[in-house]
């Protein structure tokens, strides 16, 4: 059976028989279709990487391509980003104008960001405002930018748009919005064909009913035994991975009684399979109608339901469905239709229909039943009161940590006559707090005896479970019963409650995000210095730019996906791969006794101790790989993996199993033999530059943090001749070519590769990569035939290392005036199993000071690495730097506290009045209104119980340490005079191609145009230093500037004064000069330098929830003379926000039974979204020219050093919080906020107690 579809206009004819039966979209337009703009990274519709736009000739919509299934693409007209503009067809002004305005770094995620704008314009007829905009991208993930470009960009197409864009003028008309044809046809499409019963060869079967009575037909065939599912939008594979057992799969998105909505002034009925998208525009306009008011509030919370891609493919049903097969599912749709009393409309059979409550249909144990319908009742507003919340760990694009719907229905005198109170994420038994629905009845519902009784009973009643990785109990009773509370100061009348507290009943209001970037340029350098769009901007915003992963090979390529062991401290005893290579399409399975050479992934030639490609004794952690895996396609090695069984012999006796860092501290005596000192201190004992007047002690945890680059760790292997051509996403190609070279006993010259750019590296490419090329490599030296490996989200979770965490403890002595006159820090950093990659000794000393002034007598430091069971950390954005500089400003601000003055006299009390950040600093408070600020801060909190600001600020100096070699080759064409570059760099969002292309011009005198910067290679960029440390750019940059004036010497004889440089180029080729030279950066060619910066934290707190609003940001950089003033901005604002993200969202759990990760998703693990950044983002960069401290051409890095000025964020939560337990009557105590500081940690410490929750 066959089906038809077309992929940007080219109509495709499918025998479905030939592929899986639940293959996906992403795979289909990427290994048949063979498009590569639409990406992957998460594969359950949690990251935008794949997102792509769908016509059924009368609407088009966007959908989660990894999770639409293809069976369903019957008749559809798929949109792609290439298919969107391209360079022959010409680029579509969305591209154009993400890539103008420098909305993409790595480039990765942007044609998600593309086709999700297209989407939104597709649906308003091309008429969206900026709110829309601004709040339609929480299911795109973008780790580079600080999301404020891409932002910009796309709501510069609003109508109400206030970004300049002066000089385009793009009209509705240009922005090509669809009206396809049917591609079968060929005329104009009036809905969906006719599809019949498909079986396939292993049994499994495919129905698409169009009628409810065909649904029943499909059911029957469905054995007792059997698996089968209803196919809506499959968007809760997102949440629970769908069954590999499944033999039925019914689509039920052609039958038409189930997308069915009417209403009248009683009800409103909604069809089961509408999606959430459909729901949203039927009950807004359905909201006008008498009785149906409340149906806005409805609306703005599933709006808080996922993303708009997975809106517009979820469907009602579903939802309520993956509720009653999950019951501690937390469904905000089940949640606010169980308050509101919404009523299923329920089949058993064609002639079985009835109308039962949401809990019936969840008791009911008849898993063929069928929602037909919802029926949402009229809820006159003089009668009733109804809202709802919804608390996340962040603004979008996450589940609840408890969710609740309030309906209180009120008599003639105002008192309630019926209550129906629902808390989600409590208990999956705990829906209705049915004693407080009864104890209100009688009553005003803001009577302060009546208030008083409910939450002192409230308290009692919410009972959450405990299941890690949810929020701790305490947290979410404390929740749940603050939105109760919320609810009640928001619908009393304003003279029933008391105006410090009224605030206290709104959520947070984010207003629309702007931001404001400033820097000088000097045009007597230019191209260098000029803010110009970045080289590959425009071909990333089309997706045409390539990645490891889009690199095409043959078609006997080969898959692979890693088996991983489970018993962490065990020895392996046997491994039983028989029934996984039983398994269909499965090829090899290789362990580590089919290693040729040396079985690690980490050079120790290049000072790391070996870690093993395959685990083959002591297991270190969990799901440290112990084989691969090798098949045809991806999902069928992913699904094998789980077939291999593996025997273990116990652990010794003495071991105990701890995980993190916190595991170790945990006991009253940490077990030593895991701590290993790396940075000891000279001094026994500190000697005091002055008398102390009184003396700080404390404690300051910092966790781990995942890269998450939304390009997957990569590699590709094609045998060539006698050696290896290896496409790998690698920071580092010398290492990456060494390691694979001694795993198969070949010689370096035999393993040759090739790097085009990485989407994202923040460090976890540096060497972690390695073991998937390590694996990859070793199948097609086996093989002898094409490799993939794209490892899964779960599996680098579980395999490669963080950022180190990080315990500081400190004693620190002071004088009243702020001094510090001696200070003692031992800190202690997680590595993991080993301790490669240690920044310990490394950044996180060099920085402990930060731009503090001490001698060699006063300030002891010892440093530790402690080994923990859990991958081995790494490097990470600013490696030991946020970590070293986040220490010492904690110190100041907590030595702010205790003696009670301002943090910024302190600072400035412990800074050398010699230094500039001594001159800076007075300065930046100045121009930023600090003091006029702190005040207005503090008269809102005095008026305010339930919302707190605060402002937190901090400094850095951040050191910039070149090391090791970077060679490049430049060669010029004598028939136009276009150059092109090569280097050893690795461009990873960063600018580096663009920088170095911007340097070549400048040297040699031409266009930039004339510039090209080719891949990366093992050949023209042998032996080269990683690329990391914010010094690859600079290094590269002075490579081929030596380069160019290498062959201006060349040109010199041959240059005339008025001849073109196409004819000096002809002139010197006539003469056979040598147009193609190399060299390289080594260790000396630069002096190192330190980069100062400073940042201002606004931020608001909701004390009931613990939910925060960024209001402003002030960074100010030292960037010397940026080399690249508009990348530079977008790499402030970039590092920035995943500090952020490190300090506020980013927490990883482990399972101390087991080791397990358990936020290994995006499900679970939430770096920040477009709207957690802040509203008001403010960059400057300081023009310093040419100073003598600073990098190449008078340039600083700013890739990594505005991540360690995020922390101000917590010191602006110190004071809201600070204020907050004043009014709750708690002793002023300092409180050790740390990372992250997530809503949990902010309401547990706000200090308020339930008994205070009253109206007056």
């Amino acid at each position: 059976m066959s089906t038809t579809f077309t992929i940007n206009g080219q109509p495709y004819t499918v025998n479905l028989t030939d592929l899986p039966p639940d293959i996906t979209l992403n795979t289909f337009i990427r290994e048949h279709a063979q498009l590569t703009a639409t990406k992957f990274m998460c594969l359950e519709g949690g990251c935008g990487a794949c997102v792509c736009a769908v016509s059924d000739g009368k609407s088009t919509w966007t959908v989660n391509s990894c999770l639409k299934l293809l069976n369903t693409c019957a008749q559809l007209d798929i949109i792609t980003c290439e298919g969107l503009g391209n360079q022959l067809t010409g680029y579509h002004p969305i591209q154009k104008r993400l890539a103008k305005m420098n909305g993409t770094q790595c480039g990765f995620c942007s044609p998600g960001f593309v086709m999700n704008m297209y989407g939104l314009m597709e649906q308003h007829g091309g008429r969206v405002t900026m709110e829309e905009v601004e709040n339609s991208f929480g299911g795109n993930i973008c780790r580079c930018t600080g999301y404020r470009p891409i932002l910009d960009a796309m709501k510069s197409f609003a109508v109400d748009s206030t970004i300049d864009v002066s000089e385009e003028n793009v009209d509705i008309e240009d922005l090509n919005l669809l009206a396809r044809n049917c591609p079968r046809s060929g005329k104009a499409c009036k809905g969906a064909c006719r599809q019949s019963k498909l079986i396939y060869e292993d049994g499994s079967q495919w129905y698409w009913p169009s009628s409810l009575a065909e649904i029943f037909e499909a059911l029957e065939n469905v054995g007792d035994s059997e698996e089968f599912m209803l196919v809506g939008g499959n968007t809760a594979h997102g949440v629970y991975r769908r069954s590999p057992d499944i033999k039925h799969f019914i689509d039920v998105n052609g039958v038409e009684d189930l997308h069915q909505y009417s209403s009248d002034k009683e009800k409103l009925t909604l069809g089961a399979s509408l999606s959430l998208t459909e729901t949203m525009e039927i009950i807004r306009s359905t909201s006008k109608q008498s009785g149906f008011e409340y149906l806005e509030v409805l609306w703005h919370h599933i709006d808080l339901v996922a993303n708009v891609p997975v809106r517009n493919s979820g469907t009602l049903a579903g939802n309520i469905c993956t509720k009653k097969e999950h019951p501690e599912f937390p469904s905000d749709i089940f949640i606010s239709f169980e308050a509101l009393d919404v009523k299923v409309v329920a089949m058993k059979g064609i002639d079985d229909e009835k109308e039962m409550t949401l809990e019936e249909f969840l008791g009911d144990t008849d898993r063929k039943m069928l929602l037909k319908a919802f029926i949402l009742p009229s809820y006159p507003k003089d009668m009733y009161i109804y809202d709802s919340f919804k608390i996340m760990p962040r603004a979008q694009n996450a589940h609840a940590y408890v969710n609740a719907g309030f309906l209180l229905e009120l008599d003639g005198n105002s008192k309630v006559k019926s209550a129906r109170i629902c808390f989600g994420g409590i208990r999956p038994d705990f829906i209705h707090a049915t004693d407080i629905e009864q104890l209100m009845v009688g009553h005003s519902p803001y009577e302060s005896n009546l208030v008083e009784q409910t939450f002192s009973k409230l308290e009692g009643l919410v009972k959450p479970d405990e299941v890690l990785p949810d929020a701790s109990p305490a947290y979410r009773s404390k929740l749940a019963c603050g939105l109760l509370y919320k609810f009640l100061l928001k619908h009393a009348p304003d003279a029933e409650v008391s105006g410090k507290f009224k605030s206290g009943g709104e959520l947070l209001q984010r207003p629309l995000s702007s931001g404001m970037q400033l820097f000088q340029t000097n045009k007597q350098t230019y191209p260098v210095t000029q803010g110009v769009q970045k080289l590959e901007g425009m071909i990333q915003c089309s997706g045409e730019a390539t990645y490891m992963n889009d690199v095409l090979t043959i078609s006997n390529s080969v898959y692979c996906a890693f088996v991983g062991a489970t018993k962490v401290g065990a020895t392996i005893d046997q491994i039983d791969a028989s029934e996984a290579l039983q398994h269909p399409g499965v090829v090899a399975f290789y362990t580590a006794k089919d290693i040729p050479g040396t079985n690690t992934f980490c050079e120790p030639s290049f000072g790391y101790e070996a870690e093993e490609i395959f685990c083959s004794g002591m297991v270190r952690h969990s799901e440290q790989p112990v084989g691969v895996i090798v098949a045809l396609t991806a999902d069928q090695a992913q699904r094998a993996t789980k077939l291999v069984k593996i025997s273990y012999s116990s652990p010794s006796s003495d071991f105990k199993l701890m995980p993190s860092l916190k595991d170790v501290f945990s006991s009253e005596t940490p077990d030593t033999s895991r701590i290993i000192p790396l940075v000891i201190s000279k001094l026994k004992e500190v000697k005091f530059s002055d008398k102390p007047d009184l003396e700080v002690r404390g404690i300051f945890e910092m966790g781990l943090q995942y890269h998450f680059t939304m390009e997957p760790q990569t590699t590709i292997i094609i045998p060539f001749e006698d050696g290896l051509k290896v496409f790998s996403a690698t920071q580092w190609i010398d290492q990456t070519q060494s390691v694979i070279a001694h795993t198969l006993q070949m010689k370096a010259k035999d393993v040759q590769l090739e790097v085009r750019r990485l989407g994202g590296g923040y460090g976890c490419k540096i060497s972690r990569g390695n073991q998937v090329a390590c694996a990859a490599a070793l199948a097609a030296h086996k093989l002898n035939r094409p490799v993939r490996f794209v490892q899964s989200l779960e599996s680098m979770m579980d395999c490669n290392g963080k950022r180190w965490a990080c315990r500081s403890e400190y004693q620190c002595h002071v004088k009243t005036s702020g001094r510090i006159v001696g200070l003692s820090n031992d800190f202690y950093e997680d590595a993991g199993w080993n301790t490669n990659e240690s920044p310990v000794q490394g950044h996180s000393t060099f920085t402990a000071a930060n731009c503090y002034e001490f001698t060699d007598s006063n300030f002891k430091l010892s440093g530790h690495a402690v080994l923990t069971d859990a991958p081995s950390s790494t490097w990470c954005r600013a490696p030991g730097s946020v970590e070293g500089i986040a220490m010492m400003e904690n110190i100041i601000e907590h030595v702010a506290f205790e003696i009670q003055k301002d943090p910024a006299e302190v600072r400035l009390a412990n800074i050398s009045k010699k230094s500039k950040m001594a001159t800076v600093l007075p300065e930046f408070l100045k121009t930023r209104e600090y003091y006029s600020r702190k005040k207005e801060i503090e008269a809102f909190n005095a008026n305010n119980r339930w919302k707190k600001r605060g402002l937190g600020l901090s400094l850095m100096n951040f050191p910039v340490i070149y090391i090791g070699q970077f060679p490049a080759t430049v060669t010029i064409y004598h028939v136009d005079g276009t150059v092109v570059v090569t280097h050893g760099g690795i461009e990873m969002g960063q600018g580096m191609n663009t920088k170095i292309a911007q340097v070549a011009a400048y040297t040699l005198g031409i266009d930039l145009s004339y510039v090209k910067v080719e891949s990366s290679t093992t050949i023209n960029g042998a032996n080269s230093m990683v690329t990391g440390y914010a010094i690859g750019s600079e290094s590269v940059c002075y490579a081929v500037r030596k380069i160019c004036e290498t062959l201006n010497a060349r040109l010199k004889p041959v240059r005339k004064a008025k001849a073109t440089w196409v004819e000096t180029v002809e002139a010197a080729n006539a003469q056979l000069i040598n147009l193609i030279a190399s060299d390289h950066y080594k260790t000396g060619d630069m002096q190192n330098y330190h980069v100062l910066g400073l940042a201002l934290s606004e931020l608001e707190m909701d004390v009931l929830t613990g939910n925060i609003l960024i209001r402003r940001v002030d960074i100010l950089e030292d960037a010397g003379e940026s080399l690249s003033p508009w990348i530079d901005v977008g790499q402030v604002e970039g590092a920035f926000v995943m500090g952020l993200g490190y300090w506020l969202s980013e927490l990883l759990i482990y399972e101390g039974d087991n080791g397990r990760l358990l936020t290994n998703r995006t499900w679970n693990y939430k770096p920040l979204g477009a709207k957690d950044i802040p509203i008001d983002f403010r960059v400057e960069l300081v023009h310093n020219p040419r100073p003598s401290s600073s990098g190449f051409m008078g340039s600083k890095a700013t890739g990594e050093p505005p991540c360690c000025l995020a922390v101000s964020v917590i010191f602006a939560l110190q004071q809201a919080l600070q204020s907050a337990r004043q009014d709750a009557g708690l002793p002023r105590e300092w409180l050790r906020l740390g990372a992250p500081t997530t809503p949990e940690t902010l309401l547990l410490n706000a200090g308020h107690q339930v008994s205070e929750f009253k109206l007056k």
